[in-house]
């Protein structure tokens, strides 16, 4: 499929006349005439019904006319985007992270550089940690949000630190330890609980899960996993058992009660950016979310 094709089925479709659609397109109505074919041999559909007194759409016709103007627009604004020096009023901003929660704090940030950077086109990638920690390494996007990882090569990029937290333990409303004011790792081994995937959840979460692991007095059927942080939660929701979790606000989701776990584990959230990128959009997406992450 081309866009000579393309164009000649709208012309053709617009005038329901294929001399009317030559004359416009500047070309031989025999012109046309092969375009159309080559098109329904394509798409092995009839989209022009010909006789020797009316040219109209078939059904297929009409369903594919839609379809054809819009790869033509976006044809067309691809093409005017590369012929001119598009880079002088389009800003791209890559930002990776790993789950929605981050996503959710993204938004507001977006927002608000837009206020300063209208031209701004973010480009979001919400990718499993491990991709995203070689795609930051390779300067592939320009940031990164996520928690500390000291497995990633500093070389190359360079972190900034937004909040510190503990860890929280997450329950449902109805839970017997919902009303307590601390929990400790004694209160978690008696309780079942919902471990979230190591590679989806901040190291020191990790680590404490590990332990949890080793050391339950419970059988094995009284832990149960979550692919990622979402899903973890939505078990805990459901009353399946607790969860450890960033006490991080926005991280937080309606419907649980948060507990703080007694334990020293201190927790980095923050953004790893490529060294070299050193624009006035990422120094103002750092100030946003510094003062999004105060209240942390």
């Amino acid at each position: 499929m081309n866009t000579m094709q393309l164009e000649c089925f709208l012309a053709v479709a617009d005038n329901l006349s294929f001399a009317r659609a030559a004359e416009q397109l500047h070309v031989t109505q025999p012109a046309i005439t092969h375009q159309i074919n080559s098109l329904e041999n394509e798409l092995q559909a009839k989209l022009v019904r010909r006789t020797t007194r009316i040219v109209e759409l078939t059904p297929d016709g009409r369903t594919f006319l839609g379809y054809a103007k819009n790869i033509l627009k976006a044809t067309h604004f691809a093409k005017k985007r590369l012929s001119e020096h598009h880079q002088d009023y389009i800003q791209t901003f890559s930002i990776g992270c790993h789950s929605p929660s981050e996503l959710n704090l993204i938004s507001p940030v977006l927002k608000q550089l837009y206020q300063t950077f209208p031209t701004l086109h973010p480009d979001l990638r919400m990718i499993p940690f491990p991709a995203l920690r070689n795609m930051v390494e390779e300067e592939a996007i320009d940031v990164m949000i996520g928690f500390r990882d000291e497995k990633i090569n500093l070389a190359s990029v360079t972190y900034v630190e937004l909040a510190q937290c503990g860890i929280t333990c997450a329950l449902s409303k109805e839970h017997p330890l919902a009303d307590r004011k601390q929990l400790t790792l004694k209160d978690l081994n008696e309780e079942p609980i919902v471990l979230c995937e190591p590679d989806r959840c901040a190291e020191a979460i990790a680590q404490l899960q590990g332990h949890l692991l080793a050391s339950h007095s419970h059988s094995p059927s009284q832990i149960y996993f979550g692919e990622n942080l979402e899903c973890t939660l939505t078990l805990t929701k459901a009353g399946i058992g607790l969860a450890l979790l960033p006490n991080l606000p926005f991280m937080h989701q309606e419907g649980l009660t948060y507990v703080p776990l007694e334990n020293e584990s201190i927790i980095s959230f923050g953004l790893y950016h490529k060294t070299s990128f050193n624009s006035p959009i990422l120094k103002t997406f750092i100030q946003i979310l510094k003062k999004l992450c105060q209240p942390f």
